[in-house]
């Protein structure tokens, strides 16, 4: 059954490229490490005989790059709005440096026929070129100012033109320069960016990847300009390009959370992650689509592999295809049903219940009894550990985590080792103890996964917050998991993160993440997620018969004091239409006192 690879080996990286002349020696072909430069932009020959890339130094940035389909010609465009057009054979400019736009080019495409090539620049305007003579064709499309353009993408037929910016993705005839076309995409959430686009190989489907606030890829339907399904949720922080092999099954993404996502587009799940050591500017796939070519901020080009496989879905019979956010709900509770009676430590009732209720004295002395009457009694010197690592007793806690693995190893024992070592900031041995746990699960993929929530939100506890929160996408793109599990996982930390970027006075982050926290609990606010997850309460002590309300309340304040009343309201209202009676007066009384 297939599962999700994380940070798979790549098969090369490059370096030492052999350069253009123009552009300040920042353009390179048959692309290797550009010494001193990030990687921004990435090109293959439709032969794959040649890859071609883009970076900057002090004087220049090559921020844009495009292949004609042909492989006879190579355009880039700079951030000083400049256009420069290549003979991709002999790598020798065609033409002087064009002037094309006041400000830079973060993208350009040439028409599938190659005749023309279009260049979207920061100044807010789309232009069309002559690839004969590189003169203009009409006039602009024009934006206003600020209306920023990230990227432009010809549709495989050349009919339509589609362009995305700051605030929204537009759809032009590129010979009419009619708009045929306005949606906001992205935008849409918390005013994020559209950043990068990409057109199904039959034109039926144009992908877009957003920005910090909404980083997901969203499906439309070019035959009404409509969302398809649900987002693909998995990086955490702004996706910087998009590309699709070249029969669209596959979709690569790259972040600046340092990944790399495969995607199988058929179900919209994530089937290899690719780690780089920095943040991930551009990628796209080989000629043979054999491969995934990626650049980030640390100088180098990846090389990664794509399995045969790769495309062909592994699906559980009883878990439909992605379609509309009720079917992808339902698939969230589906797993959900399965863990219900699920326990993964070995708990008596009273102690397990003493836990729950917040009584962490009668489950120590209840413990401590177990103990006294056998002194070999691993399991509830694993448990004691649980309780003093709840208490914040990190130095009984390791002591009875080391004397329950002394005695007999198990899966709690090395758990609660992992906890402890934890809470005393001994991270690469505490990663090294819940990696021995993983030796107990006997294969069982429910237990493995609630190791790896484990041992994520402990590591959450000590700092580790961006490797947790990517921990959690990245389980939650893999097939045959509790999604719900990942989901209220996720909404817990979110919360704890936006309260600390209000501490700080950085309500507009809180805002983000409690969105975040919001989005996710809408999987479960009807479910009673405390008991089905109570070991999450048991193990940190987390409310979880709470958390949805406690998400909204949370986003709805830091609105408020991030001064964005509106949508204050707004968020105020949508958790009133979904609560009880009871609820609502508690909500009422909450909002007149925020006012």
């Amino acid at each position: 059954m297939a599962q999700l690879i994380l940070d798979p080996t790549p098969l090369r990286l490059f370096d030492d490229p052999e350069q253009f002349e123009d552009h300040n020696n920042i353009l390179s072909i048959n692309g290797q490490e550009i010494k001193q430069h990030r990687a921004n932009a990435i090109a293959v020959s439709p032969d794959g005989r040649r890859m071609v890339t883009g970076s900057w130094n002090m004087w220049s940035t090559v921020d844009a790059l495009a292949i004609s389909r042909d492989g006879q010609l190579i355009a880039s465009g700079d951030a000083q709005g400049t256009l420069i057009a290549w003979d991709l054979n002999i790598g020798e400019s065609l033409t002087q440096a064009i002037k094309a736009h006041s400000s830079g080019i973060p993208s350009l495409d040439f028409s599938p026929n190659g005749s023309m090539l279009a260049t979207g620049s920061e100044d807010g305007t789309t232009k069309l070129w002559c690839t004969k003579t590189w003169e203009l064709l009409g006039s602009p499309i024009t934006f206003h100012k600020t209306n920023v353009i990230r990227c432009i993408r010809f549709s495989p037929s050349g009919e339509l033109l589609a362009i995305a910016t700051h605030s929204n993705i537009q759809i032009y005839n590129p010979g009419t320069r009619e708009c045929v076309a306005n949606f906001k995409g992205h935008t849409a959430i918390n005013g994020s960016y559209n950043n990068s686009l990409a057109w199904m190989p039959d034109s039926t489907r144009l992908f877009s990847a957003g920005g910090a606030t909404d980083p997901t890829i969203r499906e439309w339907d070019t035959s009404a300009w409509k969302q398809v399904g649900d987002p693909w949720k998995g990086h955490f922080k702004d996706i910087r390009a998009i590309s699709l092999n070249s029969n669209g099954a596959l979709l690569a993404s790259a972040s600046d959370d340092n990944r790399v996502r495969l995607w199988r587009v058929s179900d919209r799940r994530t089937i290899v992650v690719f780690k780089h050591p920095s943040e991930v500017q551009c990628v796209t796939f080989s000629a043979d689509d054999t491969r995934i070519l990626s650049g980030d901020q640390g100088k180098i080009i990846f090389e990664w592999p794509v399995s045969k496989d790769a495309s062909s879905e592994d699906r559980p019979e009883n878990v439909a295809k992605v379609g509309s956010e009720d079917d992808t709900k339902e698939q969230a509770m589906r797993p959900a049903q399965a863990y219900s009676d699920f326990k993964v430590l070995a708990i008596n009732s009273d102690v397990r219940n003493a836990c729950i209720a917040g009584d962490l004295h009668s489950a120590e002395k209840r413990l401590d009894r177990e103990i006294n009457a056998d002194a070999d009694n691993y399991t509830s010197y694993a448990n004691r550990a649980f309780v003093m690592a709840r208490r914040s007793y990190w130095d009984r806690a390791l002591h009875d985590a080391i004397k329950s693995v002394r005695i007999q190893p198990s899966f709690a024992g090395h758990i609660a080792n992992g906890i402890s070592l934890c809470g005393k900031r001994q991270v690469r041995a505490a990663t090294t103890a819940f990696d021995l746990a993983s030796a107990f699960t006997n294969g069982d993929l429910k237990t493995t996964h609630f190791l790896f929530l484990i041992k994520t939100i402990a590591l959450f506890n000590v700092g580790e917050h961006e490797e947790a929160m990517l921990r959690v996408g990245e389980l939650a793109a893999s097939p045959n998991v509790d999604t719900l599990a990942c989901h209220v996982v996720e909404a817990y930390l979110r919360i704890q993160l936006g309260e600390k970027a209000l501490d700080n006075n950085r309500n507009n982050e809180a805002v983000d993440h409690f969105t975040v926290a919001v989005n996710a609990s809408a999987f479960f606010y009807k479910l009673a997620i405390h008991s089905t997850y109570e070991e999450f309460v048991i193990l940190f002590g987390w409310d979880l018969k709470s958390l949805w309300l406690s998400a909204n309340q949370h986003q709805c304040r830091a609105l408020f004091l991030a001064g964005r009343i509106r949508a204050a309201v707004e968020s105020y209202q949508s958790t009133m239409d979904k609560s009880d009676d009871d609820t609502k007066a508690h909500l009422s009384a909450w909002f007149a006192g925020l006012q």
